[in-house]
């Protein structure tokens, strides 16, 4: 009687990492017994698989010799290739883990100090009601660092005052800005400002307000150097009780009543504090720009992201 033969030919089999895991482990235990406890399977569902796997191969990956279990040549093969392959896959999963532990999957958003309070109060809530969109990964930073930023593919998207016309980038103009005094909101120095024709906010006559506490910005800020050219030009210099190093701090100390600030105004005040104008700070009004890189093929977020923030500013996108 010639005993039969099994074929070597697969009958169609679709292996996957269990698999592998099981016939590896397996091999490397020689006992289905020990091998069912590291894998925390029971021995019956263990014998299950290996006949379903050495069926679907067509043919046995295991001797027995004594009480252990051997591979065959071909399932020596069979363990040698599921080692490799189950390697590759724990790399590309760690890989995977660590971009997405890095941001690598988020959206990209850069913004100016002075832009805290939009983003966090008005365009993520709005962004995020929609469901399914991409995460986001913030970044402050000034204007010069995110276009900069934008050109080195590390940001997606950058709010900034502008133009600072740069090669290879779009810019869409959401509104136009000034230099402001930010008080707090319950100030006196409110009732002693007064509407003026070709002021957008109530205007701060006299220099009395000089003598109020004052949040000084460092000077690499654009908001920090035009201050500093404001009290050049008028010769005198305010109380200064605070230093900041940007204008998100001048913010958050004016909504706690510390002092006042002179910045670039941001958009979407915060109840905190309130803008007032001072009749000889002139500087040239700004732009708010969003911008992207030109040619960039946005997904659908990134695209939703952009809608978002134009809709905010009241611009159709």
């Amino acid at each position: 009687m010639v005993a039969k033969k099994h074929s070597v030919q697969s009958k169609g089999a679709i292996m996957n990492i269990k698999d592998y895991s099981y016939i590896a482990e397996i091999a490397d235990q020689g006992s289905l017994t020990t091998a069912a406890d590291r894998l925390c399977i029971t021995q019956s569902a263990l014998s299950k698989s290996l006949h379903r796997i050495e069926d679907e191969l067509g043919t046995p990956l295991f001797y027995r010799r004594g009480r252990r279990l051997v591979l065959t040549p071909i399932g020596q093969v069979y363990v040698d290739h599921a080692k490799q392959i189950m390697r590759v896959d724990e790399e590309l999963e760690n890989r995977i883990l660590q971009m997405k532990n890095s941001e690598a999957d988020s959206i990209r958003l850069g913004f100016g100090m002075g832009f805290a309070d939009f983003v966090f109060d008005e365009l993520l809530p709005r962004y995020f009601a929609l469901p399914h969109v991409r995460s986001i990964s913030v970044r402050e930073g000034g204007s010069a660092s995110l276009l900069t930023d934008l050109e080195n593919n590390r940001i997606d998207v950058c709010l900034a005052y502008g133009p600072r016309e740069r090669p290879g980038l779009d810019y869409t103009m959401l509104r136009t800005c000034r230099l402001v005094l930010a008080v707090p909101d319950k100030s006196p120095l409110i009732l002693q400002a007064v509407p003026r024709e070709g002021y957008p906010y109530p205007v701060l006559e006299g220099d009395g307000w000089l003598e109020k506490p004052f949040i000084h910005i460092i000077t690499r800020t654009q908001s920090g150097a035009a201050a500093q050219r404001f009290f050049t030009e008028l010769g005198k210099w305010p109380n200064n009780r605070m230093y900041v190093r940007d204008v998100r701090g001048a913010l958050n100390a004016v909504t706690h009543a510390l002092g006042n600030a002179i910045v670039a105004e941001p958009p979407f005040t915060h109840a905190g504090y309130r803008y007032l104008c001072l009749p000889g700070l002139s500087e040239p009004e700004k732009q708010i720009c969003m911008v992207t890189v030109k040619g960039n093929q946005a997904d659908p977020s990134l695209l939703y992201l952009q809608e978002t923030i134009q809709s905010l500013f009241g611009h159709d996108a």
